[in-house]
């Protein structure tokens, strides 16, 4: 089983590697991302975080600005979103 720390990690490589096609589509959005794999984009980190809380229970899931500068906030990335709203 995976730690959370781990799990965040392969979250942010996963966004990583999708960066150059989503960020046409959805830059300065809130990415929301859960087991490697991007389940929805919010306006606000806020939506996204509420929405990972809801569909998986706290700290099982990832939040990401969508910008071309991506920042690995690390074990932090979920708590980030949510202080940043």
């Amino acid at each position: 089983m995976q730690t959370l720390e781990q799990q965040v990690d392969r979250n942010f490589d996963a966004f990583q590697a999708a960066l150059p096609s989503i960020l046409p589509l959805y830059a300065g959005k809130y990415a929301l991302l859960h087991k490697q794999e991007i389940t929805g984009y919010f306006e606000t980190s806020v939506a996204a975080v509420i929405e990972g809380i809801r569909q998986y229970g706290y700290g099982e899931f990832s939040v990401q600005q969508v910008s071309e500068r991506a920042d690995d906030l690390g074990f932090y990335s979920y708590a980030g979103g949510a202080i940043e709203a």
